[in-house]
């Protein structure tokens, strides 16, 4: 199963433990993902699958 890199903390995340905003737009939908143990916020979880 693939895990997510954090950039800031460089832990593995299961993508199931990643927190998740989505916010509606007038283009659509936005979503960021935040890692559960430093809080940083990843816009693209895929440039960061190991």
């Amino acid at each position: 199963m693939p895990k997510v890199l954090c950039p800031d903390c460089e832990r593995r995340i299961a993508m199931h433990e990643l927190e998740t905003n989505t916010v509606a737009q007038s283009s659509g939908f936005t979503t960021t993902y935040r890692c559960p143990f430093c809080r940083h916020e990843v816009e693209d979880v895929t440039e960061h699958l190991v």
